[in-house]
């Protein structure tokens, strides 16, 4: 896999883009479409719950 991320600024907070890119393929991620497809899924709910969780946290931490 290769990650990456990109942030961009929007009025007083940022836009955070998450992509990555499969190498090559493994029989732990799956051997179908539909398995690399539901990776895929499962990758994008799990960047955007932590990326909540992280807006969350920083904005219970924020300073004065």
């Amino acid at each position: 896999m290769r990650w990456s991320w990109h942030f961009s600024e929007q009025g007083g907070g940022s836009v955070v883009q998450q992509s990555w890119q499969l190498l090559r393929t493994d029989p732990v991620l799956g051997d179908t479409r539909e398995d690399i497809e539901a990776l895929r899924d499962h990758m994008a709910d799990s960047a955007e719950s932590t990326l909540v969780a992280l807006v969350e946290w920083i904005t219970g931490h924020a300073g004065p």
